[in-house]
């Protein structure tokens, strides 16, 4: 399986799919992920505890670039709100936004990643008024 096949096989089967007992077959047992070291179980609870957030998630694809070892994607997203998003209560709003993940695969696993998704479209789309605490200053 190449790198990309991988990741995009990921993408159906977890993101989209919930599969998380097929974690796995896609993970490396520790990796890095946005800077730090995780482990498949770190990562399974992150997904379950996003699954009290977030119903019904749909990711497509909307650009893949691989190379041997690396894979970059961006996607849009949808889902609906159920659950405490931070300091956000339910709304039980349907949202969209976009974002990119960056992959390095080895022997087949990925063993980093790095992500990076518009939290300030989502955030509106909920109602959420972000204005700054003190006005700036030069």
């Amino acid at each position: 399986m190449t790198p990309a096949s991988l990741v995009l096989e990921l993408v159906e089967r977890v993101w989209n799919g919930g599969d998380l007992d097929a974690l796995p077959e896609y993970y490396a047992a520790t990796f890095e992920h946005d800077g730090r070291m995780r482990t498949l179980d770190e990562l399974r609870a992150s997904l379950e505890d996003d699954a009290q957030t977030w119903a019904g998630s749909s990711y497509v694809i909307l650009d893949c670039v691989a190379g041997d070892d690396a894979v970059a994607l961006r996607w849009r997203a949808s889902s609906t709100h159920v659950g405490p998003w931070g300091p956000v209560p339910t709304t039980g709003r349907k949202v969209e936004w976009t974002g990119v993940h960056f992959f390095r695969v080895q022997d087949g696993r990925i063993v980093a990643v790095h992500s990076l998704a518009d939290r300030f479209t989502k955030a509106r789309q909920l109602g959420v008024q972000m204005t700054p605490e003190l006005p700036f200053e030069d």
